[in-house]
This record gives structure tokens, C-alpha cells and sequence, in this order.
């Protein structure tokens, strides 16, 4: 064993301890069932057993606990795998920091989880951004969109009005879509209404949280009928890691199933 094998073999210890402890802080920031937070539990016990298969092989004098052929085909697997990965984190993060342009026509809010005590964080940051953008652009209309889920207290349409009015947009300008139960029915329940409440309207918005972007227009524009545009709602950094790698596994079972 080189110096430089010990060296990346330590690499992967690191990234266990790293993705452990991002794991349990996702937990107590946010909470332990949040979708797909068991993922950084998975690959950091992979990075751990890739850290002691190695120091176990090493210390009976061998050099991998593989085959050397075996290896290679391993290792093109993962970095196949890591290359699609990050191209698709590429389009996560075009949508993500794109800024509206003035004058829309409407805003669609998508909705997110609303616990008992009001708007979850992701709901949160995409009422704030819906509320500044309709203060800019008095204008523009609103329809916020979502419905109930079993364990919450609302449906999370009125939630996104409740609190857009609370913050002092014109409930006149506010249409609720409360039936949704994905951002695919967001989009097949909330854009034939726009329609129907303005026969002119061309550019909408779509409000969600940076993250979530790119995905809710590629199922915008299938629904067609506007010109679309994005209105990321900004995560916290520490939430954005986490939310951007869903994304990933999000997109995927779109594609498959043909929503984008």
C-alpha cells in the first residue's frame, strides 16, 4: 500500500464522519422522516465500509479486497453513475438561481407541507418570495395551490393565502387550487383556472423554492399554454445540499414516468 492509497482510503473515513453528522444535523434542524434523508445514512456507511474493507485487506498484506478486474468494473460503475449525477445537479442548479422578470401576468405558488403550528420551512421561504414579488408587481395575481394532506391542519392553499394576506397582499388577488396532491397536479389543476380567470394572461411565474426549480418548469411547460418563468424561493444552504441531491431521484421518476 502507497502513501497516497492510505491517503484516499482517510478521504473516505472523512466523508463518513462528514455525511453522518449532516444526516443527524437534517434530523434535528428539520426532522428524521423528511423524504430521502436516510440516503446520507446510506452512503456514509458505505464510505466507512469502503474505509475498513481496504485497512482489513492491507493489514493481511493484500492490496484490495477485490479482484483488480472486479475493481475496474466497480470503479466504471461509480463513476458512470457519479457523471450522470452531477449532470443533473448541473440543471438542478440552473433553475435555481435564475431571477423572475417584471410585469408577469400571474404567480403560481406551489405548495408544500403545513404542520400544526403553520407553513413548514420550504413553505415558508416560497410565501416570502411570492409575497415580495407581489408587492413589486401590484399587477399581478396570485394563485396558490395545494391541498390537504391527512395530517395537516389545512389545505395548503388556504395556508399560502392565509399568509400572504396576513403580510398584506389583497386577498382580491389571491385564487386557490386546493386540490393538488403533487407539482404535477399543481400544474394540471392550477393552469386550465388561470386560464379561465384571465383569458390574456401569456407569462407566469412559478413560485417554489430554488431547489425545486428546474423540475416544476420542465412540468409547467408539458402542461403548455404560457410562457413560463421561475421565482426561487432561497433555501439556507445547509437545507439546499440535502434538497438538491432529492432532486436527483425526484427527476428521474418524472422522467420515467413521462411527467417531463
Amino acid at each position: 500500500m502507497t502513501k497516497k492509497e492510505q491517503r484516499i482510503n482517510r478521504l473516505f473515513l472523512y466523508a463518513g464522519i462528514l455525511t453522518l453528522l449532516y444526516y443527524l444535523g437534517q434530523g434535528i434542524a428539520v426532522r428524521f422522516g423528511q423524504s430521502l434523508l436516510f440516503l446520507w445514512l446510506m452512503l456514509s456507511a458505505v464510505c466507512f465500509g469502503r474505509f475498513f474493507l481496504w485497512k482489513r485487506a492491507w493489514k493481511r498484506g493484500k492490496s484490495a479486497p477485490l479482484p483488480r478486474p472486479w475493481l475496474r468494473a466497480v470503479n466504471t460503475v461509480v463513476i458512470a453513475a457519479v457523471t450522470v449525477f452531477l449532470a443533473v445537479e448541473c440543471l438542478v442548479f440552473s433553475g435555481a438561481f435564475r431571477k423572475p422578470p417584471e410585469g408577469l401576468d400571474a404567480i403560481l405558488v406551489l405548495g408544500a407541507r403545513v404542520d400544526e403550528n403553520g407553513p413548514s420551512g420550504s413553505l415558508r421561504q416560497r410565501i416570502n418570495a411570492a409575497r415580495v414579488y407581489l408587492e413589486e408587481n401590484p399587477d399581478t395575481i396570485c394563485i396558490a395551490s395545494g391541498g390537504q394532506g391527512k395530517d395537516e391542519p389545512m389545505s395548503e392553499a388556504e395556508c399560502i393565502r392565509d399568509h400572504l394576506v396576513a403580510g398584506g397582499i389583497d386577498p382580491d388577488r389571491i385564487f386557490l387550487e386546493d386540490r393538488s396532491t403533487s407539482t404535477e397536479e399543481n400544474m394540471r389543476y392550477s393552469l386550465p383556472m388561470l386560464r379561465a380567470l384571465e383569458e390574456d394572461a401569456e407569462r407566469v411565474g412559478i413560485v417554489t423554492n430554488d431547489f425545486h426549480i428546474f423540475r416544476a418548469l420542465c412540468l409547467a411547460r408539458k402542461n403548455g399554454g404560457f410562457t413560463f418563468y421561475g421565482v426561487p424561493a432561497r433555501s439556507t444552504v445547509f437545507g439546499f445540499i440535502h434538497y438538491a441531491m432529492r432532486e436527483f431521484f425526484t427527476l428521474s421518476v418524472s422522467l420515467v414516468r413521462g411527467y417531463i
